[in-house]
């Protein structure tokens, strides 16, 4: 389902990390993180391709909008999961955000990402291998 794809876990309770983060392995993803705080989370971002995230919106240090932000400003898919609202400053990508209260499946969680993965993939392959002409005409 992931394919090799590396996703970000950023969520603070660390069964749920972990149980989250065993999902994405067990469907063929590589997992960066658990964060479990902002800076943490923000670190990983700075410092690796991601093609996917699922964000707990409340870290140990603070919301996770700054975060979000970064992914979204790389057009990378994220999933919010929490048992609080959206942050404020993340309700105006309401669209590009799925919000999914606790408690979710973990499975449910990576097949967002997993799906917004596949589509990029298929919108990048599609872009550039034009068709090339066949010269048979």
């Amino acid at each position: 389902m992931l394919a090799k794809s590396r996703v970000l876990v950023a969520e603070d309770e660390p069964l749920t990390a972990l149980d989250i983060a065993a999902t994405i392995r067990e469907n063929g993803g590589e997992v960066l993180g658990p964060a479990a705080g902002v800076s943490e989370a923000l670190d990983l971002v700075a410092g690796s391709q991601v093609d996917g995230a699922i964000l707990d919106c409340k870290l140990r240090d603070g919301e996770i909008t700054p975060v979000a932000e970064a992914l979204l400003g790389r057009d990378v898919p994220v999933v919010l999961h929490t048992d609080r609202p959206m942050p404020l400053r993340l309700q105006g990508h309401a669209n590009e955000l799925p919000l999914f209260h606790k408690p979710t499946g973990s499975f449910v969680l990576a097949r967002r990402p997993a799906q917004c993965i596949l589509e990029e993939q298929t919108r990048r392959s599609v872009t550039m291998s034009p068709l090339q002409p066949s010269g048979r005409w």
